[in-house]
């Protein structure tokens, strides 16, 4: 297991520039206004969604200049980073972070709870586990981590991912590498932080 968690520390990962995805607070808003989602980073772009004038914890998954990329309803849009605040950054984030992650094929889903435990749904059933701790990679590349947890290990990786069934963009990727007896599965998907 120790060989495979380092394997996997050392796979080419996309850096970004800036560290997305973010958790944000609405402000500058007046409390009987809405901030818009729009359709694409511009002003006279169709809206799409709206966030309420005291929103908090607000992720970003990506920027385009003045605009941040954030998920409504089973799409994505557009708002202006003027009315987001940018909560206090943490370079250990998924440490700190619940992470709310989702995959196909088959369904399943993973609370990952400040990467101390790990609640797992597949059509098998749910069950809890602990993890055995967050490791930034070893290699020195920003964006990576591994949790292990029984006889499982889960990659996350800072960059764009799509759970291929709907029009919401995420701003982290997944994969988890269950053993099973003799055997390892992978599963895949795509990772929110909440709180």
């Amino acid at each position: 297991m120790i060989r495979l968690i380092a394997a996997l520390l050392f796979l080419p990962t996309l850096i970004w520039a800036q560290e997305y995805p973010a958790l944000h607070d609405v402000t500058d808003v007046a409390s009987d206004d809405v901030l818009n989602i729009r359709a694409e980073a511009t002003s006279g772009a169709p809206i799409v969604g709206t966030l309420a004038h005291n929103a908090t914890d607000v992720e970003v998954i990506a920027a385009d200049g003045r605009w941040g990329r954030v998920n409504t309803g089973e799409g994505s849009g557009w708002v202006s980073l003027r009315y987001l605040a940018r909560q206090e950054p943490n370079p250990d984030y998924p440490l700190a972070q619940r992470l709310s992650c989702y995959g196909t094929e088959p369904f399943w889903s993973a609370d990952i709870i400040q990467g101390q435990r790990v609640q797992f749904s597949t059509p098998a059933g749910d069950y809890e586990t602990p993890g055995a701790g967050l490791m930034v990679s070893a290699s020195g590349v920003p964006g990576l981590w591994a949790l292990a947890y029984g006889d499982s290990v889960a990659t996350l990786r800072r960059e764009e991912c799509s759970d291929g069934m709907s029009d919401r963009l995420f701003g982290l990727s997944i994969a988890v590498f269950k053993r099973h007896g003799g055997e390892v599965s992978l599963l895949s998907g795509c990772c929110s932080i909440t709180r």
